[in-house]
């Protein structure tokens, strides 16, 4: 089955998202932080009188964020240039989750129960493996990642 999804970047890999529960794309702010909530909660953000928590997905899946490479002699974070907020719907839950960039929208084929998972992700968070343009995209679990611990 060919459904819309919303492919973005992180750590340099595609992954997408079903378009259905995304509400809007923002560009990167910074959030009011949560005292003594789990580190890849960057905070909270208020959008048109709804509070949504937002995640730093790319820590929530362990995956770490590429530096300067070269002669570059930047110092601390990585700059949040260009990256962007996802603000999204699941289960009647708001929050958004913080990429790299957001690629663009596509029509993809579903991935199948076996379409195989990552080695370097934990598999519980993968729906599957599917593909666009030749490129591997992998298609997330929200509920799975937000409801884990």
């Amino acid at each position: 089955m060919i459904n819309s999804y919303l492919l973005f970047l992180l750590s340099g890999r595609l992954f997408g998202m079903k378009l259905l529960g995304a509400i809007e794309i923002l560009p990167w702010r910074a959030s009011k932080p949560v005292p003594l909530s789990y580190s890849y909660v960057e905070g909270l953000i208020d959008y048109r009188g709804t509070i949504y928590p937002v995640f730093n997905l790319g820590q929530r899946l362990g995956l770490s964020r590429r530096g300067p490479i070269g002669f570059a002699t930047g110092h601390g974070a990585p700059t949040e240039a260009g990256r962007s907020i996802i603000l999204l719907e699941e289960k009647k839950i708001p929050f958004g989750i913080s990429v790299d960039s957001v690629v663009k929208m596509a029509k993809i084929e579903e991935p199948a129960p076996d379409a195989g998972k990552p080695d370097d992700i934990d598999e519980k968070y993968v729906k599957g493996i599917t593909y666009d343009d030749d490129q591997e995209v992998l298609i997330l679990d929200f509920e799975r990642l937000l409801h884990a611990g």
